[in-house]
């Protein structure tokens, strides 16, 4: 079970005092989320999934040692992050981490930190093509992951929805940071190569009284629409200025906007015309299960993006660990792609499910372990390829309106080169 091979493996790697098998354990994990600062609203959401996930993996062990989550806010900042990964790493000595959510954030962490640490960092949330790139260069180590899909994704998927709009001028105001940056790039090949015309491609800094200057820039020439790439917060100034200013009420939103609050804020009555991306969660058997057990636990449905994607990686930190019969990140590392074998013995989410791919690690089995958030097959670099929901705002709530498919998002990338 669980928790009998985690005592073990933490009592090898002297996480564990000395004692008897009977003795209590407990191997804590970290996770680094963004529970305040631009990404709060989100993050306090997704955090739910992880400890979901910490709760699945003890409710299906034994009775000696426990799994603990230790998670720590970076405010949507990434030296706070850096911080929080050093008391992680150095000081609490966890061998894996999940998180973070911003790009800019986790890219911080993994090459200050992780990396260099051979900690394991599993993003459930982090987009940006960068650590494509990083990855390709040798500089993860293999100790980067991320349970959604690179916005390498995201960026053909929304062109994809905006010209399925009938949008043909569109301006973009992206925020300065490797998510931002990532996301404008791709939408803009991939808008301009099906017979787009990006407009404006405006940057503009977080945190500023007001970003008056950008709108005007993004508003001439004149678009059909504005694709904002940003976070909620300043994401709502800007908008709000777009409107005052006269700007088309079509938006273009990605994940980082997908939230019901930012629309309030701005206001319902201005967003009749939204189209946004998010990564989606392909139907299996564990989307089903994460949603009862997570209603179960929260007293209400999942209805945000992400938050499956943090269960799926906490998950994945526990499988590893068992699959290894060790703790550190070098055995999470290997493990991970070991619990993930296409070849193996299905295993879906919750408890149940959890305990028969212990027995089957105990007989030396392979297993693939399906996720909520879809199968999580990662390629040689971390990534894994996934749907993109499309959502709109329909009669002032925010809804799941459609879903742009992996079959559809790698034909046209094959259209676009």
């Amino acid at each position: 079970m669980f928790k009998k091979r985690m005592l073990a493996a933490a009592l090898l790697a002297g996480l564990c005092g000395v004692g008897t098998a009977q003795a209590a354990c407990t191997t804590t994990i970290g996770s680094i989320m963004s529970l305040t600062g631009s990404l709060g609203l989100l993050g306090q959401q997704i955090a739910k999934g992880a400890e979901l996930g910490v709760a699945d993996l003890n409710a299906a062990g034994g009775e000696a040692c426990t799994l603990k989550l230790s998670l720590l806010d970076d405010q949507t900042n990434p030296s706070v992050g850096v911080d929080a990964a050093k008391k992680l790493v150095d000081i609490q000595h966890v061998p894996a981490i999940v998180g973070a959510l911003s790009s800019g954030v986790s890219a911080a962490i993994l090459t200050s930190v992780t990396a260099p640490s051979k900690v394991v960092l599993i993003s459930p949330a982090s987009t940006s093509p960068t650590f494509t790139k990083l990855a390709q260069e040798g500089k993860t180590g293999g100790y980067w992951f991320r349970t959604t899909p690179s916005d390498a994704l995201q960026g053909v998927a929304m062109a994809k929805v905006a010209k399925d709009a009938g949008l043909k001028k569109v301006a973009i105001l992206y925020l300065n940071n490797d998510y931002g940056q990532g996301l404008s790039e791709q939408f803009s090949h991939a808008f301009t190569k099906l017979g787009g015309v990006v407009t404006e491609n405006v940057t503009y800094n977080p945190a500023q009284a007001s970003y008056r200057s950008e709108v005007n820039k993004a508003l001439s020439p004149t678009p059909d629409a504005l694709f904002l790439i940003g976070y909620p917060g300043d994401g709502t100034t800007i908008a709000r200025e777009w409107i005052s200013a006269g700007g088309a009420r079509n938006f273009l939103f990605p994940d980082g906007l997908q939230s019901q609050p930012f629309v309030n804020d701005v206001g319902t009555q201005y967003m009749k015309a939204v189209h946004g991306t998010a990564a989606g969660s392909a139907k299996t058997p564990s989307l089903a299960t994460f949603q009862q057990e997570f209603q179960k636990k929260y007293g209400e449905l999942p209805t945000q993006a992400y938050i499956t994607n943090a269960y799926d990686g906490t998950i994945l930190v526990g499988l590893a660990m068992e699959y290894a019969k060790g703790a550190t990140g070098t055995d999470i590392r290997d493990g991970i792609r070991k619990v993930t074998d296409p070849n193996g013995t299905k295993i879906y989410a919750g408890v149940d499910e959890l305990k028969k791919a212990a027995k089957l690690i105990a007989e030396k089995k392979p297993i693939q372990y399906i996720g909520a958030s879809g199968p999580l097959q990662f390629d040689a670099n971390g990534d894994i390829a996934a749907p993109m929901v499309v959502w709109s705002v329909v009669k002032g709530k925010v809804e799941n309106t459609g879903t742009v498919t992996v079959d559809q998002i790698n034909t046209l990338r094959k259209e676009i080169q």
